[in-house]
């Protein structure tokens, strides 16, 4: 099927019907490489101080976490492990690269919903704030899904303030890690390595809400900036 025109009267493309799946053989493909990335991630020794820890499980639902887009491949892990899966929708590109992700995060138990700033964002918004409403946290990237590298996009601080949800900022860094050459550097840890995650929560009445978002945003991106440590540079883009 191609691919459907950009209509210029939709900058939103509120009217793109088309969402990528898995179908066919790539279902074949798909079952044991899930397999061997989970027995993969669940090698890493992920640690997280306990006091923070117990902040997080004591902050009701809904909440907003925020990764960089980077630590995708291994935040299925982390919020297995810290947060809770099965009450989690990931936002995830609707494209057909991301269809895999999909899947993947699916068979994490995650709520996944389709979108992202380019496309179906007014339906992506909407399907987010909803399963918020209903209980769910939601997983974003800000700087995804295709950057630049630690952007801080402003939509998921718009959903977060209508909802009236704290935010958490999880970063799990790794200096024992190969880094992909892909746009986003994404970080793949060696098996069996540790992996030290650092938060930040910023609670949904915190005075920071009364500013502007682009002052929200460029205080998270701060924020998780203070909270990343890689061994790279990279071109500021703010």
């Amino acid at each position: 099927m191609p691919s459907p025109q950009k209509d210029d009267h939709d900058p939103f493309n509120t009217r793109r019907p088309e969402v990528f799946k898995l179908r066919g053989w790539r279902w074949l493909v798909f079952y044991p490489v899930a397999l061997l990335l989970i027995l993969y991630l669940r090698s890493i020794r992920f640690r997280m101080n306990p006091e923070t820890r117990e902040r997080i499980s004591g902050i009701p639902h809904p909440r907003m976490i925020v990764l960089w887009h980077n630590r995708d491949m291994i935040a299925p892990e982390v919020i297995r492990r810290f947060l809770v899966p099965e009450r989690t929708a990931a936002l995830i590109s609707p494209s057909r690269m991301a269809a895999w992700q999909a899947a993947f995060f699916q068979a994490y138990r995650f709520r996944v919903v389709r979108g992202s700033t380019t496309r179906r964002s007014v339906q992506a918004g909407i399907e987010l704030m909803r399963a918020m409403r209903e209980g769910y946290d939601v997983a974003t990237a800000p700087d995804g899904p295709s950057g630049p590298l630690y952007s801080y996009q402003e939509g998921s601080i718009a959903i977060a303030r209508k909802v009236k949800a704290p935010v958490i900022m999880v970063m799990p860094n790794c200096r024992m890690a190969y880094r992909a050459g892909n746009w986003d550097r994404t970080l793949w840890p060696m098996p069996f390595a540790k992996v030290d995650i650092q938060v930040k929560i910023v609670a949904a009445d915190d005075p920071l809400w009364e500013k502007s978002s682009t002052e929200v945003a460029s205080e998270f991106r701060r924020v998780c900036l203070e909270l990343t440590d890689d061994p790279f540079t990279f071109e500021d883009h703010g």
